[in-house]
């Protein structure tokens, strides 16, 4: 019986879930803001009136503790990882003989 069972192409690499390739982005991202506020820092020990470049370290700022906030509510990978092995436990033991309802290829019942 070939067709039963489709694979669904994904985004993400294999093995990892939404929650973990959210995080992980979300951590580029703040590696990033921090690397620009030290940029827009080093710019204002040159220019400390600069109200632009005042601005930007505001916004980086908050930037930098909202995607902090994001990081700290995701799901632990321990969490995630939990979950998921509960779920792949089989609930019963089948053994020879079992009867069992099957979708059937020839009329998808």
């Amino acid at each position: 019986m070939t067709g039963l069972i489709s694979e669904k192409s994904s985004a993400r690499p294999r093995g990892r879930t939404e929650s973990e390739s959210m995080s992980d982005e979300l951590a580029k991202q703040l590696a990033s803001y921090k690397a620009q506020l030290q940029q827009v820092e080093a710019a204002l020990s040159t220019d400390a009136e600069n109200e632009d470049l005042l601005k930007l370290q505001k916004d980086l700022q908050e930037v930098i503790e909202l995607t902090r906030d994001l990081l700290s509510n995701q799901p632990s990978v321990a969490a995630a990882n939990a979950d998921n092995s509960a779920n792949s436990i089989p609930s019963h033991k089948w053994k020879t003989g079992d009867k069992c309802m099957a979708v059937w290829n020839e009329d998808g019942q």
